[in-house]
């Protein structure tokens, strides 16, 4: 695989190898493709809606019941 890059991303490739945290340029595009990976994960649009509609939605007074509950629910989820 043949990827193009601009001169800026060429330049930042060279640094980051030549400040020897990578051993060559293939390092350097695995390393950022993990992270973007990585990043498209926390990306979920599902997860995203959920987020959306708590803090759309009124608050609500919760008491020790509700703790009990979300503590309970943590523990299965281990």
């Amino acid at each position: 695989m043949n990827v193009t890059l601009t001169k800026e991303l060429e330049t930042l490739v060279k640094e980051k190898v030549r400040s020897g945290r990578y051993s060559d340029a293939s390092d350097v595009v695995r390393d950022a493709l993990r992270v973007l990976e990585q990043r498209d994960d926390f990306e979920s649009p599902a997860l995203e809606a959920a987020l959306l509609e708590g803090v759309q939605s009124p608050h609500r007074a919760y008491g020790s019941a509700t703790l009990d509950r979300v503590r309970s629910a943590a523990r299965r989820l281990k």
